[in-house]
């Protein structure tokens, strides 16, 4: 069974389809062979995820995505949590020439793959997400936002 929950703590502007998050987020799972998920997407500004990265690494810092794997290794079981700062995504969209639907889905991707296992940390490391990133993002087509202001 796979429960995607999204939470929207960003602002009523931003309309989304949560049917197509969770089809993007479980096109990455079912890659994987993960029987059960258990996750929570929360969109949310640059202020509350810089505050996480201060809490949980003591970093001061801005960031786009934050994922943590909440899993008991005692379970085939994926449980976790995605923040995502819709700021830094609609910054990344402009400085990295992309629509903002784009870029929000590769946060999604990105922050997913954290939950895989997939770090970001090492030159070979990132080469390897971006590949991932590429490869969902072109094989989802389908549109995630339709009202954005």
């Amino acid at each position: 069974m796979i429960d995607i929950n999204i939470q929207n703590d960003y602002n009523s502007n931003l309309s989304y389809r949560e049917n197509y998050i969770k089809d993007l987020i479980i096109d990455i799972i079912n890659s994987k062979e993960i029987a059960n998920t258990n996750l929570t997407v929360v969109l949310t500004n640059r202020e509350y995820l810089s505050n996480l990265k201060k809490k949980y690494f003591n970093l001061e810092q801005f960031t786009d995505v934050i994922a943590f794997n909440l899993s008991d290794d005692k379970n085939d079981c994926l449980e976790g949590e995605i923040y995502i700062s819709i700021d830094d995504v609609i910054e990344n969209s402009k400085i990295y020439k992309q629509t903002f639907e784009k870029e929000f889905k590769r946060i999604i991707i990105h922050g997913t793959l954290h939950l895989l296992g997939y770090e970001d940390t090492k030159n070979t490391e990132r080469q390897i997400m971006r590949d991932l990133e590429e490869k969902y993002l072109s094989s989802f087509t389908k549109s995630i936002i339709y009202k954005w202001e």
